[in-house]
């Protein structure tokens, strides 16, 4: 039986299914054909190296058993202070920002934002620190973090309730994710200007 070309993206398919369909593929048919290639091509560049990945990796290994990064460079602590910030808000917010260990980093983050100059990202930051921990700045302690945020206590600024799934916390989610200044671009600029990512420009072997 001769197969017919789908009429949206061009695959082969059943003279029956092409009945059933409209002429197009199920993947079309169902509106899946989009994310299945863009899951396809995420995946084919992940197999691909990238130095950008590989340091960060190498700051992830070397976090992971010196936590008050003693033993790095100025420039080491405030891109990957930067790049926790960015990459914890993206996948849960501000919340799981501050609960988590990379909320330790916020002044460094901060600093950081303030030297790569992504002001309109920086002022996003700083509010959702305030609004969470008041006129303070969030504690390096986790501990002490989880204190603030967590506590119902009147020893604290502001409950929890009046915070957490707030409208205005999640304004700042998306405000921040909207990228205003291009942040990934300004890291990896930064990364290269300070030879960060020197070291892993060559290929293994």
């Amino acid at each position: 039986m001769q197969k017919l070309p789908c009429i949206e993206c061009g695959a082969l398919i059943l003279p029956t299914t092409a009945e059933s369909t409209g002429g197009k593929c199920m993947a079309c048919k169902q509106g899946i054909r989009k994310s299945m290639e863009a899951s396809r091509a995420y995946y084919e560049r992940q197999k691909q190296y990238d130095p950008f990945r590989e340091l960060w990796i190498s700051l992830v290994k070397r976090s992971s058993h010196d936590q008050d990064l003693k033993d790095w460079s100025f420039e080491e602590i405030k891109y990957f202070s930067m790049s926790l910030l960015e990459g914890e808000i993206y996948n849960g917010g501000f919340d799981q920002y501050f609960s988590n260990m990379s909320g330790g980093y916020y002044i460094q983050a901060v600093r950081g934002l303030q030297e790569i100059q992504a002001f309109s990202t920086l002022k996003i930051v700083q509010e959702a620190a305030q609004l969470i921990f008041g006129p303070l700045a969030p504690p390096a302690s986790q501990e002490d973090r989880w204190r603030i945020m967590y506590s119902e206590s009147k020893e604290f600024s502001a409950p929890k309730t009046d915070r957490f799934n707030s409208q205005e916390l999640e304004k700042l989610d998306k405000l921040f994710c909207a990228d205003p200044d291009g942040l990934v671009d300004r890291l990896s600029a930064y990364a290269e200007d300070h030879g960060l990512v020197t070291p892993f420009k060559v290929l293994p072997d």
